[in-house]
């Protein structure tokens, strides 16, 4: 039913969204909200706009609760690591979420829907609005696009009824009393969660893993296409590495030409690095060593 030109379906809907462009860690804070959610029993199904998939069609399902059905190309980055990261949990991507909701309630009948990327989408009602703030990202870049990388004013932040501020670890005092003061002043009736991206082991592409430790006092190429690379490498840094970067653009599609520049920057024993969003856009069949850091959202408590 609809109110107001409010579509409001028979479920919980809960969105993960961010005033700002760019990577906050919203993939991340998706999968920690499914696995708590289905871990207490519930059935989800994710819904994403699907940024940058390959796909024209209006609505795709990137995967049922028997595993992922596209390629990452034909869906989208982060919907497909959703969908391989989360088994049993459906993912259907499309820009009219009232329709890929309705959809899923239809032929998956869960019991609570998450959005990902849904701050924006005013045409569902949501029970939940969940809004990331990245704690490293400069206050010179809170403008609005495309002065600044917001894409609305710290006005709206009033609409969120969780605040989660990521990368909480690695800021500085200085920063988290910035956002402290932010969040006071715009949603001041929000609940606020600080939160870390915690890495929890290495993965080759063969599947095999190895400690963290293995990072320490190594020279590591750390390839990354993402919107913060500095956020990446600064977490290598934490945990023992001597980082070279290797940036790409986000969202980059990984070249022949791309393999070769990346594999005349490794030497002597340095290990190639880079997160598990780049390795879905990379060969299988690389002509090098290469490790995944797989990390997830923590919870931590801050002063």
């Amino acid at each position: 039913m609809a109110a107001g030109g409010q579509t409001k379906l028979p479920v919980e809907v809960i969105s993960v969204g961010n005033l700002s462009m760019g990577g906050t860690g919203k993939t991340l804070a998706v999968m920690k909200l499914a696995r708590e959610l289905t871990a207490a029993g519930k059935k989800v199904v994710i819904l994403s706009r699907g940024y940058g998939r390959a796909s024209r069609e209006a609505m795709a399902v990137v995967s049922t609760e028997s595993g992922a059905r596209l390629t990452p190309e034909e869906a989208g980055d982060e919907p497909y690591l959703l969908a391989v990261s989360l088994p049993g949990v459906p993912v259907i991507v499309g820009t009219n979420r009232r329709e890929t909701g309705r959809y899923a309630l239809e032929h998956f009948h869960p019991e609570v829907l998450l959005l990902d990327d849904g701050f924006q989408y005013w045409r569902l009602h949501r029970d939940t609005d969940i809004v990331l703030l990245d704690a490293l990202q400069p206050a010179a870049r809170e403008a609005l696009a495309p002065r600044g990388f917001f894409r609305e004013p710290w006005s709206h932040l009033g609409r969120a009824h969780e605040v989660w501020v990521t990368h909480a670890d690695l800021a500085s005092p200085a920063q988290l009393a910035h956002l402290k003061r932010r969040i006071a002043v715009f949603a001041p009736r929000a609940r606020v969660r600080y939160t870390a991206h915690r890495p929890l082991f290495l993965r080759a592409l063969d599947g095999a893993q190895a400690p963290l430790e293995m990072l320490r006092g190594r020279q590591v190429l750390a390839l990354s296409g993402l919107g913060h690379p500095a956020e990446f490498e600064k977490m290598l840094v934490t945990l023992g590495a001597v980082v070279t970067p290797c940036r790409f653009p986000d969202h980059h599609r990984y070249s022949v030409d791309d393999l070769a520049r990346i594999q005349a920057q490794l030497t002597g024993d340095m290990l190639l690095v880079t997160t598990p969003k780049d390795a879905i856009r990379l060969p299988t069949d690389l002509p090098m060593p290469l490790w995944v850091v797989e990390v997830e959202l923590a919870e931590v408590e801050m002063a």
